[in-house]
């Protein structure tokens, strides 16, 4: 069973406006000075192509039959044995000021972020924070493969 979170679409349409912000700077001050400045204005398209290819981010979870498995950005991931979960639970909702991607936050949590709702996967004395569109139903669904039921 899969699950995927993509960025809240409040998030997407902030990077995507700063993209376009960034790429039209790059491109349309040179131009109203009178300079053409090809440096700028490569630098500025590149940096707006990184942000709305980070707008897209995901982060996906794949309860597999002996553990769960947890990828974002593509390139970050871990994966939990479920005999090593001792407590699964819906977090607070993640936001910006949480960060992207792969996080490392204080009291030994890792977060794999896009925003919006998360869930909190305890394992011993450190945890994971997981992104997830149906939280509840990622919960459900890893209680139901814990051996002691999380």
């Amino acid at each position: 069973m899969e699950f995927r979170a993509g960025m809240p679409g409040r998030y997407r349409v902030f990077l995507y406006s700063l993209g376009a912000a960034i790429a039209g700077s790059g491109l349309l001050i040179p131009l109203l000075a009178g300079r053409v400045n090809t440096a700028a204005a490569v630098l500025g398209v590149l940096a707006a192509a990184f942000i709305i290819v980070a707008a897209r981010m995901q982060t996906v979870v794949h309860l597999g039959a002996d553990s769960v498995r947890i990828r974002t950005a593509g390139i970050f991931s871990t994966t939990i044995p479920y005999e090593q979960i001792t407590d699964v639970a819906i977090a607070p909702p993640t936001g910006l000021a949480a960060g992207m991607g792969l996080r490392i936050f204080p009291g030994r949590t890792t977060g794999y972020l896009v925003g919006g709702p998360a869930i909190r996967i305890t394992t011993g004395r450190s945890s994971v924070l997981v992104s997830a569109d149906a939280p509840a139903c990622l919960l459900a669904g890893i209680l139901r493969r814990c051996p002691a039921g999380g």
